[in-house]
Parts: structure tokens; C-alpha cells; sequence
């Protein structure tokens, strides 16, 4: 009986998410992480006067990415 109870709380649960996956949630945290580091990051880059022109275009090719990566991942477009 106790299992019986736990599989139809868990099925209700579960089925209750609004259409969020696994992914749907791991992108919006991916996208708020961004949102909250990559700005401060590129202001630290392009006031670095010690990076060189190829490290610092490597490092800002790495947000632009990580941002590509993002948007390609969303499920709504």
C-alpha cells in the first residue's frame, strides 16, 4: 500500500511540471549565470592592459559562444 501511494504521489508530481525538462532548466540556469557573469567578465577584458590582443580575442570569443550555445538551446526561439 505504502508503495502504491508513493508511485501515485510521485506520478502527480511529475506530471503536474509545466512542460519544464531537465534541459529546459539547466539552459535557463546556464542563461542567468551568463547574464550575471559574462558582462563583468568583458569589462575585465577589455580593461586587462596585460592580455595580449590574441588572449584577449580568444576570451571574448568564449562568452560570444557560451552565449551561441545558449540561444542554440532553447526550446523557444
Amino acid at each position: 500500500m505504502n508503495n502504491k501511494l508513493y508511485l501515485v504521489v510521485l506520478t502527480a508530481t511529475l506530471s503536474s511540471c509545466s512542460g519544464l525538462t531537465v534541459a529546459d532548466a539547466y539552459v535557463e540556469a546556464d542563461n542567468l549565470t551568463y547574464k550575471a557573469v559574462a558582462p563583468h567578465y568583458r569589462q575585465y577584458l577589455e580593461a586587462d592592459e596585460t592580455l595580449s590582443e590574441g588572449a584577449r580575442a580568444s576570451r571574448l570569443r568564449l562568452i560570444e559562444t557560451w552565449k551561441m550555445r545558449i540561444d542554440a538551446n532553447r526550446t523557444e526561439k
